[in-house]
């Protein structure tokens, strides 16, 4: 959200800029304004291609938090090689999991959008693991969860069913 507000503020200020660059040099020919615009206008155009990036983001995050299947309020998220010994390089976030993708904080990971599926799930003991992807490469995500109780399970494990059409695989 601060990204896109700053990215939308540079894209006006690069507007402005470039309009007053115009006006003055209408209006006072003898000054080689005309100089900046060469900057000033792709400066813009490319603050504003990040805005809107930084827009479908957003919008892409609204969507998955309003259609969550699952929100673990503190996820450790590690990589599979570091799975073995602790490592330093872990971090505790919130992760918003739905139909769409999963929200780690401000990371998005998308599926079942723009050719990217999710492959499948897994829900071990403490932990749950997406394989998601194209038909040419597959990647997975492996978040540590706390431990929920068996019904909670069951009912999670069915909302997946539900939702993407994919019986998650009990591991305990």
């Amino acid at each position: 959200m601060k990204r896109k507000n700053t990215f939308a503020i540079i894209t006006g200020f690069g507007l402005a800029v470039s309009f007053s660059i115009v006006v003055c040099g209408i209006f006072i020919p003898d000054i080689p304004i005309w100089m900046l615009l060469p900057v000033s206008i792709p400066a813009s155009v490319y603050s504003a291609v990040f805005w809107i990036r930084e827009y479908k983001k957003l919008q892409t995050a609204r969507l998955i938090a309003e259609n969550q299947i699952l929100h673990i309020s503190t996820a450790v998220i590690s990589d599979e090689a570091d799975a073995t010994e602790k490592s330093e390089n872990t971090e505790n976030i919130e992760a918003i999991i739905s139909y769409f993708g999963i929200l780690l904080d401000e990371k998005i990971i998308k599926f079942n959008q723009g050719g990217i599926q999710l492959r499948a799930v897994e829900i071990g003991s403490d932990f749950i693991s997406f394989t998601y992807g194209t038909e040419k490469r597959a990647q997975n995500i492996r978040l540590l969860r706390p431990a929920i109780d068996p019904p909670t399970i069951a009912e999670i494990s069915e909302r997946f069913r539900y939702e993407t059409g994919i019986t998650p695989t009990l591991l305990f």
